[in-house]
């Protein structure tokens, strides 16, 4: 029987807010330039799933290419390095596996050779574990449950305990003396320390929006927290007794020349944003590897700016997505440390999880996009470069999103988010062990149209998808979400929109609501994108998915009274919100001519306002209180102007728990 949660007593609350991608950082950064690869457009356009090629506008982006003078030392690092410092779904024990399946929620265990002999059942959406070889136990974010789970893996798996958390738990970093478990809690947006000899909370942090990843430096004197919507990674001193964050800035912020006739624009157009850091880990000798996504929201060539004008289509401009590894010296001096950084170009598709062996110095990243594992060299030195890349040895479509090192066999073993399984490689060149293949280790709970949509939404490198296969679906909605960005289209400044829980019925589509259904916007945003096409069976694929799409949590209500009245006023006549915004999805499916740039608005859902900042169709309001105290690009909706500073507040409580 699982156990009841402790009640964590909350120590101490640190409200520190992170600062928005693109603003200063108050740590000083050596920052490098960053020249995003293009070339001009040719006519030649074919399907090159699994690579890139000189076709559709783009060069082949490099397997590694380092930008900036190297952040390593000139001498090896230690030899050795505690485990569990940073979180994955992966884990070895002696050899075994440990993994944690978001899709199914449930921890499995296998053998060395891949055969399940234990399976724990936790909850759908189970993100994060890290070991403790030790103790001979494993702690499991429960991600809809709101708790840590502590579980036995002395033999077999057995829970034996549970720690409440904040709101969403996701990300979790194992101090290394064992004592400390940090938290990142997603719709929450904390950081938080559990003690794990008691299961208390020692202190909790309010920190940027969307945070995913959190790692311990080997010293155990900082943290890095990552971010998908930031351009930022938190940076946690533990220098003195109350812990502090400072924010470090992966986010160049450049405007990029100006190709083939574009001309600038206003909103995010030309500049360049980071995005999609699910995780850090720490190297040796002081340095902190991210991988991580930048976007450039780039207009077309001037001439070509109709349907196909924007993301992908129409004339040569720069990739309006590229693939990084953002290298961080990172020096236990706190926040007045200089911070210097590197950034290396890949060709791997969406990185979203990486490996250190220390014995070697080496890391290893995984693709989620590209189905394929990168293994950098000397990581933490000057000398630092590739070794290898290898697709991984999976006979359908993978999706890695955790890779671990077994030191015994000297074998990476990668978990397949989309086929459930793992897949031993060899470390020292990437070659396919002989049955280091699993079988699927865990039942999907997705109908199988859903789970081929699931593998479109995710595919990097298809032209079928994008202009030389750059984006992705996924590449602007991780997890179904929004990057935060306002993109050049159709003439005019439109912010990415908000996917999982909204999508069914809230037809019209688009911010004009021009497609009227979501097979018609599914077809013209591969236009857009400057894909080729995808078939009306794949279409309904990647449909079933977008309506598997759980909605997002909602935040914990700091006052459920200012919710209460909050409600009252949005469904009063005094206000007209509910005047549009109604019914299950809180659309009314109608466009109005609110708007100076678009000749009618569709009425988005409401559904997951908490975390779908910016506001109104161009993102000019970015915060909830800016767009009802009419301080965005869009006036006139509703009667707000007469409502005092408590009424205002209350409506946020109210909007943020939608």
């Amino acid at each position: 029987m699982p156990s009841t949660p402790r009640t964590l007593a909350a120590l101490s609350t640190l409200a520190l807010v992170a600062v928005a991608g693109g603003a200063e950082a108050r740590s000083v950064i050596k920052q490098q330039a960053v020249q995003v690869p293009h070339m001009a457009a040719v006519n030649t356009i074919g399907d090159i799933d699994g690579e890139f090629g000189h076709l559709g506008g783009f060069s082949r982006a490099p397997d590694f290419s380092l930008t900036g003078k190297p952040v390593g030392a000139g001498t090896p690092p230690a030899t050795s390095q505690p485990g569990g410092l940073h979180g994955s779904n992966i884990a070895v024990l002696d050899g075994d596996v440990l993994v944690v399946d978001a899709d199914s929620g449930e921890l499995i265990r296998t053998t060395p050779d891949g055969n399940k002999v234990a399976s724990l059942a936790l909850g759908s959406g189970a993100s994060q574990l890290v070991l403790d070889a030790d103790a001979k136990k494993v702690y499991v974010a429960d991600r809809s449950h709101d708790r840590v789970v502590v579980v036995d893996v002395s033999d077999g798996l057995t829970e034996v305990d549970a720690f409440r958390t904040a709101v969403e738990p996701f990300g979790l970093a194992l101090s290394p003396d064992r004592k400390t478990l940090l938290v990142t809690s997603v719709a929450d947006k904390t950081l938080a320390a559990i003690e794990l000899d008691t299961g208390f909370e020692q202190w909790s942090m309010t920190v940027g929006p969307e945070p995913r990843g959190v790692a311990f430096s080997p010293s155990g004197k900082e943290a890095l927290v990552t971010f998908l919507t930031t351009g930022v990674v938190g940076r946690v001193s533990f220098a003195q007794k109350t812990p502090s964050i400072d924010y470090v800035s992966l986010d160049p912020a450049a405007p990029q020349p100006a190709l083939n006739g574009s001309k600038a624009l206003s909103g995010d157009e030309g500049r360049s944003f980071v995005r999609n850091a699910f995780a850090a880990v720490y190297a040796g000798n002081d340095v902190a590897v991210v991988p991580h996504q930048l976007s450039v929201p780039q207009s077309a060539n001037a001439d070509e700016l109709g349907d196909s004008g924007g993301y992908g289509g129409g004339g040569g401009f720069a990739a309006p997505i590229t693939h990084r590894l953002a290298f961080l010296g990172m020096p236990d001096e706190g926040e007045a440390a200089r911070v210097d950084s590197a950034f290396a170009l890949t060709s791997v598709h969406q990185p979203r999880a990486a490996a250190y062996h220390a014995a070697s110095d080496t890391m290893f990243v995984v693709g989620f996009g590209s189905d394929d594992v990168l293994a950098v060299s000397d990581v933490s030195q000057a000398s630092v470069h590739l070794a290898w890349k290898a697709p991984v040895p999976a006979p359908k479509a993978c999706g890695p999103n955790g890779v671990a090192f077994d030191e015994g066999a000297d074998e990476l073993v990668v978990f397949c988010s989309l086929s459930r399984t793992t897949h031993r490689m060899a470390a020292s060149t990437g070659a396919q062990v002989r049955g280091g293949q699993s079988p699927e280790l865990a039942k999907s709970t997705l109908s199988a149209s859903a789970q081929r949509g699931q593998e479109i939404f995710r595919r990097g490198n298809s032209q079928r998808i994008s202009t030389g296969g750059v984006m992705a679906c996924a590449s602007c909605h991780a997890e179904g979400r929004a990057d935060g960005l306002t993109w050049f289209l159709t003439g005019n400044i439109l912010q990415t929109p908000f996917l999982s829980g909204r999508v069914m019925g809230s037809h019209p589509f688009k911010w004009d609501g021009k497609d009227a259904t979501l097979t018609d916007s599914l077809t013209n945003t591969v236009g857009r994108l400057g894909g080729t096409g995808l078939s009306k069976t794949e279409v309904k694929d990647l449909t079933a998915f977008l309506a598997a799409l759980p909605a997002p949590r909602t935040p914990s209500a700091e006052e459920p009274a200012a919710v209460a009245r909050g409600r009252q006023l949005f469904e009063s006549d005094a206000t007209g919100c509910a005047d549009c915004h109604n019914g299950p999805l809180l659309t009314d499916q109608n466009a109005h001519p609110v708007a100076p740039d678009l000749p009618e608005v569709d009425t988005p859902s409401l559904i997951g306002l908490a975390s779908s900042a910016p506001y109104y169709h161009d993102g000019s309001a970015p915060t909830l209180e800016a767009l009802l105290r009419g301080k965005g690009n869009i006036h006139g909706m509703g009667r707000l102007s007469k409502l005092d500073d408590g009424e205002i507040g209350d409506l946020v409580a109210y909007m943020e728990s939608l």
